[in-house]
């Protein structure tokens, strides 16, 4: 089976998203009818509080197979569209979260021969492409996340920011894995039992990363 190529336009002006937390297709499907709060949210363009259901489209999240119905949605007002991602799919890509992490978690625990081992899915230059946007973003908002984990956890042993030699993209997305982690886990402890949080770490990150930053997973 022939992996998969990115054949996005980089280069092409990008639509604005809304992204809700979701772990499966059913949970997805599931809040667009009963979330009532997905539809009185501000305009991303316009800021008019009012957005109306306004048809679908049909997208891959490998490696999950078959299509999945993104609802997409009209301000009122201004007359323009957006899309409701669930956290679980990366924006503007083929593929969900999922892969993205085991991408990850290979090119950390396996430096030297990450090539070899690439989930059938990716095609090496899809890969360097996303190594170089991911650890570009990662030196982005890991002061984002070292900020909220204390803030959730004010006695956390973080150090203070020295200045430093940048560090390789291994050791950087390494950094950037047990932060994250950490700041899933104290999440998790806050919300218990009142919200329990059913995603996984990469779906959390995706949230969070769109709700400080406005830019989700894997976006420059």
């Amino acid at each position: 089976m022939r992996p998969f190529s990115e054949d996005f336009n980089q280069n092409k002006q990008h639509s604005i998203i809304i992204l809700i937390s979701s772990e499966n297709v059913k949970d997805y499907l599931t809040r667009l009818v009963k979330d009532y709060n997905i539809y009185t949210r501000e305009c991303p363009y316009c800021s008019h509080d009012r957005l109306i259901r306004w048809g679908y489209y049909f997208r891959q999240g490998l490696p999950l197979t078959g299509m999945i119905r993104i609802q997409r949605l009209r301000c009122k007002l201004c007359g323009r569209t957006t899309h409701v991602l669930p956290s679980f799919l990366l924006a503007r890509r083929r593929h969900g979260v999922k892969v993205l992490e085991n991408f990850i978690r290979t090119f950390v625990d396996n430096h030297c021969n990450w090539k070899q081992l690439l989930d059938i899915s990716l095609d090496l230059s899809t890969a360097y492409r996303w190594l170089r946007i991911i650890s570009q973003q990662a030196r982005e908002v890991l002061p984002d996340i070292r900020k909220e984990l204390l803030t959730l956890i004010p006695d956390h042993p973080l150090k203070e920011s020295q200045p430093e030699p940048v560090p390789s993209n291994q050791i950087l997305l390494k950094r950037f894995l047990l932060l994250s982690r950490q700041l899933f886990k104290a999440a998790v402890r806050l919300a218990e039992p009142k919200d329990p949080l059913k995603e996984d770490l990469f779906c959390f990150l995706n949230l969070f990363l769109t709700q400080k930053t406005g830019k989700p997973l894997l976006t420059l």
